[in-house]
């Protein structure tokens, strides 16, 4: 099973739900980026997440992977959110570590 676009996803919404201030823990994480750098690498990871998955499962079936890992990755960082929020936040790091090492392999 190819996880990659899954924890890439994950780490996209945590950094998308650090530009919104409700979502920001009133003392910072350490290392914690600006609303609008938080934006932007939101996206930016949103973009290539899809993009790992079109590589992994070829460009018909890495929609659909992308989609459902999108989905799978929402769920948990929503539950995570609202059971931990700094944790779910911090979790970002090492799915993005996870995911590269993943695609090394």
């Amino acid at each position: 099973m190819q996880l990659e676009p899954g924890l890439i996803g994950y780490a996209a919404l945590a950094s998308l739900a650090l530009a919104i201030k409700k979502h920001r823990p009133a003392p910072p994480l350490p290392a914690m980026p600006s609303p609008q750098v938080a934006r932007i690498m939101g996206w930016m990871l949103v973009i290539l997440s899809a993009i790992t998955a079109m590589l992994r499962f070829g460009p018909a079936m890495g929609v659909v992977a992308w989609i459902g890992q999108l989905c799978i990755a929402g769920a948990v960082f929503v539950l995570c959110l609202a059971w931990q929020p700094r944790m779910a936040l911090a979790a970002a790091i090492p799915a993005l570590v996870l995911a590269a090492g993943l695609s090394l392999t």
